[in-house]
């Protein structure tokens, strides 16, 4: 009875606490995705302290660097890239009518498309809709800027934070573990920073590339719309497997209403900086070797189904830093089971296959044998050396945290 009491405590309490974490839940993102901010730009400081800067120093000049010139990006590019977006709009709205009325004295399977389709907007529409009836959907616009807004200043805020606490910050969660799973956790979680950070800036430099490739090539052929473009590119740089194949579809659709000629450049364009990327530019800043695309499509899948476009996105970096654990899961369990023991008895069957050859005759076979016997004794050897070392480390790493 008190066993079964027990079990239910603990399994009340799992669900009470996977509950709490889905109340906090965007806390909770701003959290994880701050500590991968933080791994994202740490190369960068520890770059600048290997030149002579101290770490305050070199802390505050990287997140002032990247703070400025996000200042910077949006004072040179943000009056420009709405005033496009805002032709984009119009110009679509003209479009849409026109093909709307055409389609509505088109054939049968046109007009029956017409039908399925919404209707297209006009003034006179605009003109009976209430100030009253707008009023809740301008608030609830202004409501999710300010709250992104929010959520990014309190994103770069912490990010500072763990920059300069990291070290406080590990001991800290550290010390809620047993002394003697402190050095496999500890390391667990180094290797699922680092592959995060090496993630996030693989597609942070394939998304400025992206934007800037679009842009400057858009804005010299005549393009009409490169600055939006530009922006699609940069977004859609995160998105796995379907990126390219969106911004090209964007490219397209935008060319479209200056030419068609313009639509089909555009979209070829699009998708020849796309594959430059995807297989010349990140090879070099993150190795194939380091992910699984059969892992990133089922991560993708139910990410899909649950979050939408925000789970394609984020998608890629779970199944990055599910890769992490795995691995480094994988590498505790297999030096726990070879131990000194299991080395003792793989030592006593070489000695008995030693005293095999000794005394018997194997002919030309008797040079190769003894060379092989010599080269296990070599490596039974450097097991028991590494491991006692790695033991020993073990002790010493645990005892220095609390």
């Amino acid at each position: 009875m008190k066993r079964i009491m027990t079990y239910t405590a603990v399994v009340l309490a799992t669900c009470a606490g996977l509950y709490i974490l889905w109340l906090f839940r965007l806390i909770l993102l701003l959290f994880i995705l701050s500590l991968f901010v933080a791994a994202t730009v740490r190369p960068l400081i520890e770059w600048l302290m290997a030149h002579g800067i101290g770490r305050t120093a070199a802390q505050a000049i990287t997140y002032l660097f990247l703070a400025g010139g996000l200042i910077l990006f949006i004072w040179l590019v943000g009056d420009p890239f709405i005033n496009e977006l805002n032709h984009v709009a119009n110009q679509s709205i003209i479009r849409y009518e026109s093909l709307h009325r055409s389609w509505q004295e088109g054939p049968s399977w046109q007009q029956a498309l017409t039908n399925v389709l919404p209707p297209p907007y006009s003034p006179s529409t605009g003109d009976q809709t209430d100030f009253g009836e707008m009023l809740p959907m301008i608030m609830n616009v202004a409501a999710g800027i300010t709250g992104l807004v929010a959520s990014l200043l309190m994103l770069f805020a912490l990010s500072i934070y763990w920059s300069v606490d990291q070290n406080r910050f590990e001991r800290l969660w550290l010390s809620l573990l047993p002394v003697s799973r402190r050095r496999y956790a500890r390391d667990i979680w180094r290797e699922i920073e680092e592959s995060a950070g090496i993630y996030l800036r693989s597609q942070t430099v394939q998304s400025i590339l992206a934007a800037l490739a679009l842009g400057s090539v858009g804005l010299l052929s005549g393009y009409p719309y490169p600055m939006v473009l530009a922006a699609v590119g940069a977004l859609s740089s995160f998105v796995p497997l379907f990126g390219g194949l969106l911004t090209a579809l964007v490219a397209f659709a935008l060319g479209s209403l200056e030419s068609m000629v313009m639509a089909i450049s555009a979209g070829l364009f699009t998708l020849l900086v796309f594959a430059v990327l995807e297989f010349f530019i990140e090879p070099r800043l993150w190795s194939r070797e380091k992910r699984s695309l059969f892992l990133t499509i089922l991560v993708i899948i139910p990410l899909i189904d649950a979050f939408g476009i925000w789970g394609l996105i984020a998608a890629p970096l779970l199944a990055t830093i599910s890769e992490s654990v795995i691995g480094e899961t994988f590498k505790v369990m297999t030096a726990r089971q070879v131990d000194s023991s299991d080395l003792e008895k793989l030592s006593d069957r070489h000695h008995q296959v030693a005293d095999l050859l000794a005394a018997e005759e194997h002919g030309d076979l008797m040079l190769e044998l003894e060379n092989l016997s010599q080269r296990l004794a070599k490596l039974i050897s450097e097991s028991e050396v590494a491991t006692q070392n790695g033991k020993a480390r073990a002790t010493a790493a645990g005892s220095q945290l609390p």
